[in-house]
């Protein structure tokens, strides 16, 4: 009678081992790939739409400012030198105070949009600059600063145009002793490092003061 011999039991070879635990970092790799990859677009979908929450939370502030402004304001735009890549600081005095988050800034006698360097050199912040008349205005100013606040961060370029109703031209600076009466229309461009798109819009800006036009200029607004 043959007896078979007792059977033993079989453990993995090393060669095994090293498969599976290669198999194993395979899969955990990924998976991690898979959610960074899904991390890195939630982070750069909720950039986007932070970015888009911004321009459009400035632009619809700054179009229902200019379309209230009163009569007889008095606007000066780009008459000294401005930051590589942007327009001259842009003075509107004896209209309301725009982006005002204080009582004692809702009585500016007038407001100043100012382009500034970043932290960064390259980078320009476009400030809102709330400002009280002094009561007695020297050579060198009119004005003291009530309050500054810092509206768009990270911009690559901010300019700004002015269109003359009578000349039918647009300007990049505006001389109230030249042209006593303010702007038809206000065209603003302006880009961020952050974002590869750019912006353009044009508004209007109130004005009783403004001559009747035969034809208004075509407006590109994105």
């Amino acid at each position: 009678m043959f007896i078979h011999p007792p059977v033993r039991d079989r453990g993995f070879t090393l060669l095994e081992v090293i498969a599976a635990m290669a198999l194993i970092m395979l899969l955990i790799g990924g998976v991690y790939g898979i959610a960074d990859g899904a991390l890195r677009l939630s982070t750069s979908m909720s950039k986007a739409r932070l970015m888009e929450l911004r321009v459009s939370n400035f632009t619809n502030a700054w179009r229902d400012y200019l379309e209230n402004l009163p009569p007889g304001i008095r606007l000066s735009a780009g008459l000294e030198k401005a930051a590589r890549g942007a327009s001259g600081n842009l003075l509107i005095e004896g209209g309301p105070a725009p982006f005002a988050w204080d009582r004692s800034v809702r009585l500016a006698d007038a407001v100043e949009f100012a382009i500034v360097r970043g932290e960064e050199k390259k980078s320009l912040t476009l400030m809102v600059r709330h400002l009280k008349r002094l009561e007695k205005p020297t050579a060198l100013d009119a004005y003291e600063l009530l309050a500054e606040l810092p509206i768009l961060e990270g911009l690559k370029e901010f300019r700004v145009q002015y269109y003359d109703a009578g000349e039918k031209k647009w300007f990049s600076a505006w001389n109230p002793e030249k042209r006593p009466a303010p702007p038809l229309f206000m065209r603003l461009h302006f880009a961020f490092h952050a974002d590869p798109r750019e912006h353009e819009f044009t508004f209007w800006i109130a004005n009783d003061l403004q001559p009747a036009v035969a034809a208004a200029p075509v407006l590109q607004t994105q």
